[in-house]
């Protein structure tokens, strides 16, 4: 089931397979580094273009965090 908690999990964890700080993201972004914070606890959630630029930061797939396939 797609949840708050699910998707502030994965961005964290992909965040953090990366090598990535919170404010490195937040910089490439445009945001500030409380909103990534706020991202990876599930108190907010990125909009869609957000989220889309956040997952190509990260290398990750839709695939990966809607329907949990792993790219090979």
């Amino acid at each position: 089931m797609l949840t708050k908690s699910y998707i502030a999990r994965t961005i964290k964890m992909s965040r953090m397979s990366k090598g990535y700080t919170q404010q490195q993201v937040a910089d490439r972004l445009g945001k500030s580094q409380q909103v990534v914070a706020h991202w990876e606890t599930g108190y907010s959630q990125p909009d869609l273009g957000t989220l889309c630029e956040l997952l190509n930061l990260l290398n990750v797939s839709f695939d990966e965090v809607f329907l949990n396939i792993r790219r090979e």
